[in-house]
């Protein structure tokens, strides 16, 4: 295979930090945009160009579907909706925020990935090589990001977080006849992002037309 653990690993790990500690109204671009990039590796090394496509496909779509559900969030004022980025399913913490708390969460995923990553077979991996350890890192961040969510953003960057590991996951296991399986799991950060971005449309929207009233 030729292709060093050590770096597709770091690679993934990096990303996937990235994903997990990243906020603001573009987060979920931005943590496709990095966990594609960083996954393109491992995708690469066993889905060749085309599993390479599929992430960075994905992560296009998200950034463009990003951008068009703010604008169409924006167009269409008369619908009232939820700030993405208000707290909406915990309240913020008095002593811990929610990046430490992610941040905790991030450094428990190493240990729960390395043993997935040699316990766990799956398809052309072996458990001996330990290559699965970026994807299994990425979707752990991804399930820690949403079981500590405290907006819809949050959601949101969880679910695609997951979306994209679960893709890559799929090229490893089977290869190029994967990908439309692969393909299929990626369809979900774009909507992901999509949603994130008419929401945050909204709510940009609603807070222009409310200082304009007040001015």
């Amino acid at each position: 295979m030729g292709v060093s653990a050590p770096l597709l690993s770091a690679a993934g790990v990096i990303a996937s930090v990235v994903a997990i500690m990243v906020d603001g109204r573009r987060a979920v671009a931005i943590a496709v945009v990095f966990l594609a990039a960083g996954l393109a590796p491992t995708a690469a090394a066993f889905g060749g160009a085309p599993g390479v496509a599929v992430l960075a496909g994905s992560a296009v779509a998200s950034v463009l579907l990003a951008w068009i559900g703010w604008l169409s969030g924006r167009v269409l004022p008369w619908l009232s909706g939820l700030d993405p980025m208000i707290p909406a399913f915990a309240p913020p913490d008095r002593l811990f925020g929610p990046r430490s708390t992610r941040a905790f969460g991030a450094a428990v995923a190493i240990l729960v990935a390395s043993w997935v990553s040699f316990n766990v077979p799956v398809g052309q991996i072996t458990v001996e090589q330990g290559l699965l350890f970026p994807i299994a890192y990425a979707w752990v961040c991804g399930a820690v990001r949403l079981v500590t969510a405290r907006t819809v953003e949050d959601l949101a960057v969880g679910v695609a977080m997951v979306g994209i590991a679960t893709a890559t996951a799929w090229l490893l296991r089977n290869g190029n006849d994967a990908l439309p399986g692969a393909a299929f799991a990626c369809v979900v950060a774009p909507l992901a992002a999509f949603l994130a971005g008419w929401l945050n449309g909204r709510s940009s929207r609603r807070t222009q037309t409310r200082v304009e009233v007040e001015a």
